[in-house]
């Protein structure tokens, strides 16, 4: 192991000196060595013969005005400045403002005109040429009040005058970055071709690996997502997503920045968080979590990150800069960490090999930037250890590639042992449950021949419905058996001469009960003098069975056929419904093991999925053929083919006609008459058997049972008539009992409707009362727990009931005491000067008074127009009371024969006028709209006022809580209850607000 390590610390310390010599190299071929001699502010170069793409880095003594703005006023003496360098040293501070002045003598006659390049000048400058303005970046000031910061890359094309001399001058300011102000960074010089080239190949290379970055970050969500979600992936895919930021913000160029213009403290603040998340997705690439005593650590280094960004974001930049040695702490916590890891995982692997040289290179590429730009230097940029990262880390996942398609074979291979291992279990459960299912059996039909005297009509029924469903499931556990010994090899078949008519009438005996709860009407349309068959009777009465009982499950309404013709020398069956048909790409599995309902419909439940499969390969070893013909919502037929026997031993029984059974034949109602004043119980599940078991558990006399089969009936239901409580199943074909309690409580509250979901143990709860179930009880259900439970939430829905009774009549009552008081004072003014007038505001007082205290209208809906006179009533009121401060408009469509809940619009009325008029001190209108919208079919009325508004905070409140006003959240309730919707609120500050509600109407 040792020699192993020792293997591939020599490799990754090769690979670290590749990485260095590669970038020694590129420093060799674009770091320019000469730099000319420049004294006292001074340089001459017009002997100096310019190669081609050549640039000189003007490196030296600049003359320097502290504290001075050369071109705005009298210089005094300046001082030498080393450039790059920064004037802390001169100044004393790194805040402040002066200027830089080189002057260059070139060859006059120097076809190619000169460009100079400044990467950074800390952090505003203008520069000029010659006296002449030639770029500005930022605004440099004398004080701190009319500064602007920025520090973006300038190249300056410089044209000498007749001598060939060249006077720059860059006018410089910082009161922003603590670190140092001034040219802190080499400025460079050439033809403009040179720096051009040197700048825009610089600017390509960090856009190339930026794309390649980018590309890299949505290969890596790719492959996370559709693989096993490996976590350092997905930090890996941040990571390049931080570079790829890093590059674009601050590399360079600042490529973002020449588009998109942000400010100066953004871009910093943008750029020190870039670094944070580049150190946390850099060690959660790794396995950082194995090393000792970190875990614990790990929190607080985290959380450290995340309030370092925050509270930079909320500091001045001159505090952020001061606070740079946490963010270099952190760095270095992050060095440490990612080095403890590697050391970690050194072991002979070629994937981690890999995944080291890439975190190396990542390293190496950092390092290299943080030294450079401490130096001040600028160089082309670099971009292989980038790419070389990327390169390692595709390998990686190509690597992993090949190491999950070896598992994935051996995990095939595994499957197929546990598939095996699990047909048995099956089997040898199925003969475990066939003794108790034999004895459930046995003694029920005892009871019912012994008891069938003293038994009540509903007893007999509830015992034929135990030992239809003991048939189904000794039936289900033959499929069990089936498959097992299919799997195995051929079973014998026992083939003669039968009739099918008989076969099909049993069949559709057994399936009666199921059939019934649905209202499905069943039909055997098979002659009782069709032609025999050869074949296995109990074969072809298990054929028969799964392919009813198939149709049976996926058919919500209609009929179910069976019908057989004579074709050639065979019999082909057919087995019709009107369900929900199956679509053409479910139709290619539908014969697969397993394979259960459409695939639209994942949540279902009943059977095992092996009842087509075992009935295709018993088809086949008859000699026979099936196939199956459907469409969407049309309907499925299956047709299968059986050999027919011979004339001599063909049998045939006398014809009686079709025998159909259906629901509406019964003799007796499946359910008895309720009392009328007996709760309402909704009961939903797929699984007709379950619905009478937990309609016998619920005393006849105590509750009234509504059963459906499948969410869309109950939602019918819901809307025929009034319940009190729905129990439904949640694993359901096409709307589970999680879609069912949604849209119940789209329309109903916890409390005014409850619903109690049966679960099968394995439940996810959470998702269930996040839907809005107000409980759940287990399978199998015990009697006593579900009317326990159903009791209180019964009891529960009434006490709300009488809670909204009692606030409708609050709302019926409110009329507050300082509203009488003026409408009486009102009166006895007008009782001395206008008597008519008085007696107008008496009868619309006494009219509205009569409107609020009609308590008998509390739960029914009253005519619109009636409603509006109520509203007139309050607004003559109210207009008599305010006079000029109070305007209404009218805007009417013809409402009749259209009603709406009791005490609707007049709290929306109300509201208005006393939130929306009486907080504005001054002159409102209030405007009632009932507007016909014939596209929709419906009537919608709006109440408006052009008051003192609400925020959208308080819309949202109001839609909650009614704290709008008067009776909003009554009126909310009333209306969902009744109109099955609720009410549009708008409102702006000072502008007003709009409350609105639609009705259907009749076209």
């Amino acid at each position: 192991m040792k020699r192993q390590n020792i293997r591939l610390l020599s490799f990754l310390l090769l690979f670290l000196l590749c990485l260095m010599g590669l970038r020694f190299i590129w420093m060799g071929i674009f770091q320019e060595n000469y730099q000319p001699d420049i004294q006292n502010g001074v340089i001459d170069l017009r002997e100096w013969r310019w190669e081609e793409q050549e640039t000189l880095l003007l490196n030296g003594e600049w003359k320097f005005y502290p504290s001075q703005f050369m071109m705005d006023e009298t210089l005094f003496e300046p001082v030498t400045e080393m450039v790059p360098g920064g004037w802390k040293d001169t100044l004393g501070s790194p805040f402040g403002y002066g200027s830089y002045r080189l002057q260059i003598k070139v060859d006059p006659q120097q076809d190619e005109p000169y460009a100079l390049y400044i990467r950074e000048v800390r952090t505003s400058a203008e520069i000029y040429v010659n006296g002449q303005k030639e770029a500005e970046v930022g605004r440099p000031a004398k004080t701190e009040a009319a500064y602007q910061a920025d520090l973006m890359p300038r190249m300056i094309v410089l044209t000498p005058d007749e001598t060939g001399n060249l006077d720059i001058v860059i006018q410089a300011a910082n009161f922003k970055d603590s670190r140092n102000g001034g040219i802190n960074f080499s400025v460079r010089l050439g033809t403009e071709s040179a720096i051009t080239n040197d700048v825009q190949l610089s600017n390509y290379l960090q856009v190339c690996i930026a794309a390649v970055l980018f590309i890299f970050l949505l290969f890596s969500l790719i492959i996370y997502a559709i693989g096993d979600r490996e976590k350092k992936i997905l930090y890996f895919a941040l990571l390049s997503f931080s570079l790829f930021t890093g590059f674009l913000f601050y590399s360079g160029g600042k490529v973002f920045q020449q588009f998109v213009n942000i400010s100066y403290d953004l871009e910093y603040w943008l750029i020190h968080t870039v670094y944070l998340i580049i150190f946390y997705a850099l060690v959660q690439s790794t396995d950082h979590q194995k090393l000792p005593y970190w875990p614990k650590l790990f929190p607080f280094w985290k959380w450290g990150m995340i309030i370092l960004a925050v509270v930079s974001y909320f500091l001045p930049m001159s505090l952020v800069f001061t606070i740079r040695p946490i963010y270099n702490i952190f760095a270095f916590i992050t060095v440490i960490i990612v080095i403890a890891s590697v050391m970690q995982m050194l072991r002979n692997n070629k994937a981690v090999t890999l995944v080291l040289c890439s975190f190396i290179a990542i390293s190496h590429h950092g390092i290299w930037n943080y030294l450079w730009d401490g130096q001040g230097m600028r160089l082309t940029f670099y971009p292989f250890d980038l790419v070389i990262a990327l390169i390692c880390f595709s390998l990686v996942l190509v690597q992993r590639y090949f190491n999950v398609y070896k598992e994935t074979n051996e995990l095939a291979n595994r499957l197929k042992q546990i598939n095996r291992e699990k047909d048995q279990f099956l089997a040898n459960t199925s003969h475990e449950f066939r003794n108790p299912l034999n004895s459930i059996l046995l003694l029920s039909q005892s009871v019912k021949e012994r008891e069938e005297a003293n038994l009540s009509n509903r007893s007999i029924h509830e015992l034929d419905t135990v030992l239809n469903v003991g048939r189904q499931m000794n039936l289900l556990l033959t499929d069990l058996l089936e498959a097992r010994r299919l799997e195995d090899s051929k079973p014998n078949l026992h083939k003669q001469a039968i009739i099918l008519e008989p076969i099909a009438t049993m069949v559709l005996d057994v399936l009666n009960a199921s059939s019934s709860v649905k209202n499905l009407e069943t039909i055997n349309q098979i002659p009782k003098n069709f032609p025999a068959v050869y074949a296995d009777e109990n074969r072809v009465r298990q054929i028969i069975y799964n392919l009813v009982d198939n149709a049976v499950k996926y058919t919500n309404h209609g009929q179910i056929i069976l019908s057989a013709l004579v074709k050639d020398s065979f019999a082909e069956i057919h087995v019709s419904d009107t369900g929900i048909g199956i679509s053409p790409d479910k139709q290619k599995q539908l014969f697969l093991p397993y394979e259960q309902g459409q695939s639209s419909s994942p949540i279902s439940e009943g059977g095992f999925g092996l009842g087509l499969s075992i009935t295709k390969q018993l088809v086949e070893l008859h000699g026979g053929t099936i196939r199956v013909s459907a469409n969407e919502e049309q309907g499925t037929t299956f047709t299968f083919t059986l050999a027919l026997a011979d004339s001599e031993t063909a049998v045939s029984l006398p014809q009686d006609g079709i025998r159909s059974t259906s629901q509406a034949e019964e003799s007796e109602p499946l359910f008895p008459n309720r009392k009328e004043l007996a709760p309402t119980v909704l009961i939903v599940d797929d699984n007709p058997a379950s619905l009478l078991a937990i309609e016998a558990s619920l005393p006849a006399e105590v509750y009234e049972t509504v059963l459906v089969s499948d969410a869309h009936q109950a939602l019918e239901e819901l809307k025929k008539r009034k319940c009190d409580i729905v129990i439904s199943d949640i694993m359901m074909p096409e709307i589970s009992g999680y879609q069912l309690t949604e849209m119940i409580r789209q329309r109903y509250s916890l409390t005014e409707l409850p619903v109690l979901l049966l679960t099968g143990g394995n439940t996810d709860l959470p998702s269930a009362f996040m839907a809005g179930a107000n409980d759940f009880v287990t399978k199998p259900v015990d009697p006593i727990e579900l009317k326990a439970r159903m009791d209180s939430l019964i009891s529960l829905k009434h006490v709300a009931e009488q809670q909204l009774q009692l606030e409708t009549a609050w709302l019926q009552a409110q009329i507050q005491p300082h509203f009488i008081f003026n409408t009486l004072n009102a009166i006895m003014a007008f009782s001395e000067w206008n008597i008519e007038e008085m007696k107008k505001l008496l009868n619309e007082f006494s009219h509205f008074l009569r409107s609020k205290f009609q308590f008998q209208q509390m739960e029914s809906l009253i005519p619109l127009e009636e409603e509006l006179n109520i509203v007139r009533s309050y607004l003559y009121i109210e207009q008599v009371r305010f006079q000029d401060a109070l305007h209404v408009k009218w805007d009417l469509d013809s409402c009749q024969q259209v009603q709406v809940p009791f005490l609707t619009v007049q709290p929306l009325v109300e509201n208005a006028v006393k939130h929306g008029i009486r907080d504005k001190q001054g002159e409102g209108t209030v405007t009632i709209k009932v507007k016909k919208i014939p596209q929709k079919s419906k009537l919608r009325i709006t109440i408006e006022d052009d008051g003192t508004g609400m925020e959208s905070t308080e819309i949202s409140m109001s839609n909650r809580n009614g704290e709008s006003g008067v009776g909003i959240a009554n009126v909310e309730k009333r209306l969902r209850r009744f109109l099955d919707q609720g009410l549009t609120i708008e409102s702006s500050p000072r502008k007003g607000t709009s409350i609105s509600f639609e009705i259907d109407i009749d076209d």
